[in-house]
This record gives structure tokens, sequence and C-alpha cells, in this order.
């Protein structure tokens, strides 16, 4: 009687390799911000130099949401401004997950302004932002070269008088595809 073989790896086993890949996939489709791509104030860093700026975009909604989740990455930190009230802020790195805020109770019918103050030590950085609004979908707003920039902190109230900078779409040197943070995870404002 002959033998048969029997794989020595689970991953040798359709199911078993399908879930393996399907859950590698998963975490970096759940990642995706959509269409964002990353943004700055200038391509032009001739020697490293602090840089501070105001990245805004105005939206109009049709009605208020009861739900709406920014997420952003900002090489090396954030301040979220929605309508001139302070939304959340944060410090990242290459390797940090995305930072998310609850943003639905500051948005209102009508046009909103998102401003996002973002720098770095150096003068070199990217801001990716993505904004999931209940009844209109994942990635409704998201960070792109209709952004206006501006280094005034005036630019939170007034928008930004420059284009934004565009770097190009995640996954892409130094930051990858920036990762989930944990469930529930939200910061304070």
């Amino acid at each position: 009687m002959e033998k048969t073989s029997r794989p020595d790896s689970l991953f040798s086993r359709p199911l078993f390799a399908f879930l393996y890949v399907a859950l590698a996939h998963a975490d970096r489709e759940m990642s995706k911000t959509g269409r964002a791509e990353w943004i700055w104030y200038t391509r032009e860093v001739k020697e490293p130099a602090p840089i501070a700026f105001v990245a805004t975009r105005d939206v109009v909604l049709d009605r208020a949401p009861s739900r709406a989740m920014a997420k952003i990455f900002a090489d090396r930190w954030h301040v979220l401004w929605v309508n001139g009230q302070r939304a959340g802020s944060g410090r990242q790195q290459p390797g940090d997950p995305l930072i998310l805020h609850e943003i639905a109770e500051l948005l209102s019918r009508g046009v909103n302004r998102i401003a996002i103050e973002a720098g770095s030590e150096t003068g070199v950085g990217g801001l990716l932002f993505s904004l999931d609004l209940e009844g209109s979908g994942r990635d409704a707003v998201f960070s792109d070269a209709r952004w206006r920039v501006d280094p005034s902190r005036d630019a939170i109230r007034s928008g930004g008088r420059y284009r934004a900078e565009v770097w190009g779409r995640p996954p892409m040197y130094p930051w990858g595809w920036p990762r989930l943070p944990r469930p529930n995870e939200l910061t304070d404002r």
C-alpha cells in the first residue's frame, strides 16, 4: 500500500493559505485612506529647518452628519481644527498608526472649513487626511492638490493662500501604508 503524503505546513492547505492571505490583505485594506494623497507645504527644503503651516479645505454638506471620522497621519505633528474649533492633535513618525478624530459634532449643514496645522522640526514631512462621513461614505473628503496651505495661523479661519504640494499616494517611502490604531482608540481634544 502506498502512503499518501500529508502537508507538513498549514499553509500548504488551500483554506488556511487563503485565510492567511485574506487577513494579511485586510490589514492593509483597512488602513487605506482611499484616494488621499500625501501633501505638504513645499517640495523645496534646501537645508533642515523647522516648518509649521496650515492646510485647509472647505467642504459643503447637505446636512450635519451624525458620524464623521477623520483619519490623519502627519509626520511630525498636527492640530486638527473644524470650523475654527480644535478637534484634536497628535505627533507621529513613520511606522505609527493613523490618528482618528470623531468630528461630527463640529460639522454643520453648509460650508465647513477643515484646517490642519502641521509641521516638522526638519522642514520635511507629509500630511495624509481622509474623512469618512455617515451618508457620504468612506473617503468623502481627502488630502489632494485641492487643499490650500499657508504659513499663517490665520488660515485656520480665513483659508490657505497657496496650493498644497502633492508627494503621492500611499504606499510611499518613508510612510508606507499607515496602519490603523486599536479599535476605539480616539484622541482627546
